[in-house]
């Protein structure tokens, strides 16, 4: 039940924290992705994101989802989530806003270990050869792909 025919553009601050710094345009389509660990089939104490019976916000959108089915694939594994959507202001507040994307752009993403050892690779006391012989020698570990929001680039 997607509020709009078409996508609405989302305003979005560049730093929330910052107001100051800018906006960008985000757009909110009736597909949204959420990261994994912001949903849980059942809900436990303290948990606030989204599960069964337990509606989250969608931040900066002003609209707040609510599961209605699980649609699983061939191997039992969650393959997407069947939500309504309201306005936010249209019944109880959600207890958590989470993070999304909608049209999302694939990134290739390259994670790295720490180039030394050491915390402190000047410090002779800690690395008596020096910072170059704190090399750490596998640096590079792996590439993973990630759903980015088209409003950055």
């Amino acid at each position: 039940n997607f509020p709009a025919p078409k996508p609405l553009d989302i305003r979005v601050p560049n730093f929330p924290a910052d107001e100051t710094k800018g906006f960008h345009q985000v757009p909110f389509a009736s597909t949204v992705f959420i990261e994994r660990s912001d949903f849980k089939e059942e809900s436990e104490p303290g948990y606030k994101r989204l599960a069964s019976g337990q509606p989250v916000g969608l931040r900066h959108t002003g609209y707040v989802i609510e599961l209605q089915n699980i649609v699983r694939g061939s191997s039992g594994c969650v393959e997407r989530l069947e939500v309504t959507c309201r306005r936010a202001d249209a019944g109880e507040k959600p207890k958590a806003f989470i993070h999304w994307v909608s049209q999302p752009l694939v990134c290739e993403i390259r994670l790295y270990e720490c180039l030394f050892q050491h915390k402190n690779p000047e410090d002779p006391v800690e690395v008596p050869g020096g910072f170059l012989s704190d090399l750490n020698p596998i640096v590079f570990n792996r590439t993973v792909t990630l759903k980015e929001d088209p409003g950055k680039i």
